[in-house]
């Protein structure tokens, strides 16, 4: 079985299986006080960031915070309790390493491990004892997890994983410091009870002493530090015991003297819980050597979970319009059967607070955000279940709800009622500085410039023509046919594109004949002629600025979690004030997302050219009423919110995910870690 890479623990679903466990698990905060809830509450940002420290080589485990816990038999039981980021780094380590480690266990290893119990080991041993093995060495290992030798314990793991990269984050856990009230001190051997990876290193610790004893024919049964040694005879026994001592030595640890004796089944003895006389065996009221479970949950050999089915969550969906019930953002049936089973209810991502109406006010009580209009309260909602803050007109936000807003990092988008964009109220983050590094480098080479924009180009023509295909085939319009063969044309030219201004005139021809394409469908009425934008001057225009605008400010804020700067950009060109990278970004999905809901609303009249005003005066644009933008709001609410089948990955996401998937793959580019860009092209 080869061993699993850097990359592999990285991976999306790795990380995400590794958050899971994590917040299943709970826990208290470790050193720095974070609890579980605060890292959740930007997710995306921490594991992105946690990966870049680590393919950054800038990672460094916090302090293990010292705490005692009491024992069920009296006394009281320390714990080192690492810090959640690196609790998730390191139960992301552990599932990829679970499937190599188990190759290497021997069956009568029982603690920590999937599918093995207590009731299996002591199972183990009346089926033991009923074959005639009714001398037993109970045996207890001298403070085993603190004598874990450091040096024999990377040899073993150095042996089974060649990745350097890898063995340098167990080196590091293993070195890890210790804060013990005032006190601060590094770990120079043992394992420290209490981080996620703890157990499966311990197992493979002991791992030669479980080889040893069966290669002398011994009957063992072990769990962690506690184990027997089943024999037919005292004499035996006291081979064994001898043997035990031998091995012991040769790993730095020595018996639990007080703790260890030969004794018969006749005498009787307990064992994890169990008490064991003559060919009885029953429960006793505690365990009293029981490896305490706060150590961790065992690692568990389990298929990582995909992005598809992130770890559960109680959060509700918040997509929350002005006078709108959060009801009237349905999820979209599942389409039908597909080749994968279907996905779990996906949780909502980027969950948006939309403010339309003038004299609205948003402000925060306690953990909630309430909106007021003329001094009433409309809505409130937990301030938990917001993501981002889209503020429209003179709608307005108090102090308090900004102070929160930039406390955790929701950014707050002041926009015009006719969706022109304003600014962004957001804090500074200087976490991923490494990353944009990178993402500033690039963005000097004209190669990976051209490169990079043609990949992205290919996505948004690709969809584009999709899009004119399935029309012309559902409203038997041979114009469209004809169209997306001239897009057909343009790709293949695309590809022969020698700077990014060529790029950008096949981009410019392209969406020219899209446009012309559609406008055959349009009647009349509505006065569309082509594209027109800054300001659009009739109400399809109108309907696609402000959808796209919807589109752009989504991809702007999963831009910002995954840490790289939306400024900086690879197809449109650095310009002061402007998120190039969201402009880049936002291309592919176009077609996907925004075009289908607004040729929906026009050709199927679900909208009239009477809930629009055209402009009367130059520098005007055309503007929609509450009811359009709202229906537009809604119906980008849903569409996001869909399944589909990723087609790059075939996972089952919905639009906001493919967008995160997208978003994660090009930084995955901009580090180097993949050869290039895959743009999400519809099938």
């Amino acid at each position: 079985m080869s061993a699993p890479s850097l990359h592999d623990i990285l991976s999306d679903a790795n990380l995400l299986a590794g958050w899971a466990r994590v917040r299943e698990n709970q826990g208290a905060p470790g050193v720095d006080g974070q609890t579980i809830a605060q890292f959740e509450r930007r997710l995306l940002a921490n594991l992105a960031t946690l990966r870049d420290e680590v393919l950054y080589d800038t990672y460094r485990p916090l302090p293990l915070l010292r705490v005692t816990i009491p024992k069920r038999d009296g006394g009281k039981r320390p714990l080192s309790i690492p810090a959640v980021r690196d609790r998730v780094l390191q139960s992301a380590t552990a599932i990829a390493l679970t499937p190599l480690f188990e190759a290497e266990f021997e069956d009568v290893s029982f603690a920590y491990r999937r599918g093995r119990s207590v009731k299996q080991a002591a199972q183990r041993v009346e089926a033991l004892r009923d074959q005639g093995y009714r001398w037993v060495v109970d045996a207890d290992i001298h403070r085993f997890f603190d004598e874990v030798d450091h040096k024999l314990l990377m040899a073993e793991i150095e042996r089974l994983i060649p990745d350097e990269a890898v063995q340098g984050l167990i080196h590091r856990w293993l070195k890890a410091q210790v804060q013990d009230g005032k006190r601060r001190y590094r770990l120079k051997k043992g394992v420290p009870q209490g981080s996620p990876i703890s157990p499966m290193l311990a197992n493979l610790y002991l791992d030669h002493l479980d080889e040893a004893l069966l290669d002398d024919n011994h009957k063992l049964v072990r769990y962690a530090d506690d184990f027997l040694i089943l024999c037919k005879n005292r004499e035996a026994a006291e081979d064994a015991l001898e043997l035990t001592e031998e091995v012991l030595h040769a790993l730095r640890l020595k018996i639990n003297e007080g703790k260890t004796r030969i004794i018969d089944f006749n005498q009787g003895f307990r064992f994890l819980g169990v008490q064991f006389v003559r060919s009885l065996a029953f429960k006793t009221e505690y365990a009293e050597q029981l490896p305490p479970k706060a150590i961790a949950s065992p690692p568990q050999q389990v298929e990582p979970a995909p992005p598809e089915r992130p770890p559960d969550t109680t959060l509700a969906q918040a997509f929350v319009a002005a006078e709108v019930s959060p009801n009237d953002f349905p999820t979209e049936p599942a389409p039908e059967p597909l080749d994968k089973p279907p996905a779990h209810h996906l949780d909502p991502r980027l969950r948006t607070l939309y403010l339309l109406k003038h004299g609205q006010v948003l402000g925060k009580e306690s953990e909630r955000l309430v909106i007021r209009y003329r001094g009433q309260v409309k809505q409130e909602i937990p301030a938990i279940k917001v993501d981002q803050i889209m503020i429209f007109g003179n709608a307005q936000i108090t102090t308090q709800a900004m102070q929160f807003c930039l406390q955790e990092r929701i950014p707050i988008y002041l926009l015009s009622a006719a969706g022109r964009y304003h600014g962004v109220v957001d804090s500074f983050d200087t976490d991923p500085v490494l990353l944009q590094k990178a993402q500033f480098k690039k963005s000097d080479d004209p190669l990976f410039c051209l490169h990079l924009a043609q990949n992205i180009l290919h996505g948004k023509i690709s969809n584009s023509r999709t899009l004119l295909r399935r029309l012309a085939r559902k409203r038997q319009a041979a114009k469209l046919e004809q169209a997306a063969q001239q897009l057909k044309r343009l790709l293949s030219q695309l590809k022969g594109a020698a700077t990014l201004d060529q790029a950008r005139g096949y981009e410019g021809a392209a969406a020219h004949i899209y446009f012309t394409a559609m406008q055959t469908l349009i009647a009349p009425e509505w006065h569309f002629t082509s594209r027109n934008r800054h300001p659009p001057l009739d109400p399809v225009n109108a309907l696609l600025s402000y959808g796209y605008t919807l589109l752009f400010y989504n991809i702007y804020s999963f831009i910002r979690a995954r840490g790289l700067n939306p400024h900086v950009g690879y197809l449109h060109p650095l310009r002061a004030g402007h998120p190039a990278l969201a402009s880049d970004l936002v291309e592919e999905f176009r077609a996907l997302i925004v075009d289908p809901i607004v040729w929906n609303l026009v050709l199927n009249h679900r909208l009239s050219p009477g809930q629009f005003t055209l402009p009367v005066t130059p520098g005007q644009g055309c503007r929609m009423d509450k009811a359009a933008r709202t229906r537009l709001i809604r119906e980008m609410e849903k569409k996001l919110n869909t399944p589909i089948i990723h087609p790059v990955n075939g996972l089952k996401l919905d639009y906001r995910r493919c967008m995160e998937h997208q978003i994660d793959q090009l930084a995955a580019v901009i580090r180097g870690s993949q050869p290039d860009y895959l743009p999400m092209i519809s099938k």
